[in-house]
């Protein structure tokens, strides 16, 4: 597993948080199908340590990270954007981080893609949301 992966579950499990068991592989792959969209590496790599949050469980600074089955269900259900692809919220959905099917990066979400680009991976926003970075809000 990679360092930084061990280092961000180690400080959320300090915390508390509740994480669920790692994705499948498989898994991954019928939710990029579903979603007619490939995950980035670094994502992939961390759903196959842990499938998100357990229980809708958040973080120090209120943000959790979705299991696969909602970030299908989310997409499928509540985004007027279908070109955005959530995997976290802010506050129980006052706004969402997630991927755009058109642009490369890592974008916040109030109900579409109008904003700009947060983060270029997966790990750098995942370090933005544990330091509280004010671009996450």
């Amino acid at each position: 597993m990679e360092n930084w992966i061990q280092n961000v579950l180690s400080k959320w499990q300090s915390e508390g948080v509740k994480l669920n068991p790692p994705a499948s592989g498989a898994e991954i792959e019928n939710v990029e199908t579903i979603l007619n969209f490939k995950f980035p590496q670094d994502f992939k790599e961390f759903y196959l340590q842990a499938n998100g949050f357990a229980d809708l469980d958040w973080q120090e600074h209120m943000f959790t990270f979705w299991p696969l089955d909602m970030i299908v269900e989310e997409f499928e259900s509540h985004y007027s954007d279908k070109d955005f692809i959530g995997f976290s919220d802010f506050l129980l959905a006052s706004h969402m981080i997630g991927f755009s099917r058109k642009k490369p990066g890592i974008f916040k979400s109030y109900d579409s893609l109008d904003g700009e680009p947060i983060a270029e991976r997966f790990d750098v926003i995942i370090e933005m949301i544990n330091s509280n970075n004010d671009r996450i809000y």
